[in-house]
């Protein structure tokens, strides 16, 4: 356990680059190690898998360093409809996905589902947690070069 928690920290601190990230930059790990990153998301997930950090960023703004709170809240919400949703190309959750993230035409560009098909192939993939799965789209997600030309949230 403490070796696949240790590997998202790591994960989460070398993908972190667009936008803020709720299980950096909010809870209790951000309040312990605001200059961290690693420290922040293992702080957070041993706590409670992350939950408080992303409440926490939804009930204050003053708990996050960052703004891309709402997002996380929705992929963590709904990330296994989020994931079929983007692996279909179309549905509820990804639309609104798209909205909050202000794409173009309020259409999430076609890059994340095979950003999200090489996550899915991961042999951890299926051992990990919902957190750490939620973490991983929102990365995928905010990284993706396309996202960050056709999304005016991520500016």
């Amino acid at each position: 356990m403490f070796k696949k928690t240790l590997l998202l920290g790591l994960t989460i601190f070398s993908l972190n680059s667009l936008a803020s990230n709720p299980f950096t930059d909010c809870g209790i790990g951000a309040a312990l190690f605001p200059n961290t990153h690693w420290a922040a998301v293992t702080s957070n997930v041993i706590w409670d898998a992350g939950t408080t950090a992303v409440i926490s960023a939804t009930a204050s703004e003053d708990t996050c360093s960052g703004s891309s709170v709402e997002v996380a809240q929705l992929i963590h919400d709904k990330y296994d409809l989020l994931e079929t949703d983007i692996m279909l190309g179309a549905g509820y959750n990804l639309a609104a996905l798209s909205r909050l993230l202000q794409c173009e035409d309020s259409i999430m560009p076609s890059s994340v589902a095979t950003d999200l098909a090489k996550i899915l192939a991961t042999e951890d993939y299926a051992n990990s947690t919902r957190i750490e799965k939620s973490s991983k789209l929102f990365d995928t997600v905010v990284s993706n070069q396309q996202v960050a030309m056709s999304c005016s949230a991520l500016s």
